[in-house]
């Protein structure tokens, strides 16, 4: 993301159970990140994912929990969002 202009929201499309909860997120220009609570949900430090790799991969295979519809949060707000919703 370097060079981009930080996000102030993102649309949350999908998270993994469990203890570290990691986010599927939906940038304003369409791009999704997959974002981890090791890093406390820092976008600098996301990566890049494609629609087919949620939807095959991550939902498909490894058990990721959509968000349906998605869940629309500003970017600090993330980590109060897994704490209140998932965890």
């Amino acid at each position: 993301m370097e060079g981009d202009q930080a996000p102030q929201s993102v649309k949350i499309r999908a998270y993994s159970p469990g203890e570290f909860p990691i986010l599927v997120v939906e940038l304003p220009s369409g791009g999704l990140r997959a974002v981890f609570f090791e890093t406390g949900y820092d976008l600098g430090r996301a990566k890049t994912v494609e629609e087919d790799w949620l939807l095959e991969n991550a939902i498909g295979r490894h058990s990721f929990i959509a968000v349906d519809p998605p869940v629309q949060t500003p970017v600090g707000s993330l980590g109060e969002y897994v704490r209140r919703e998932i965890l």
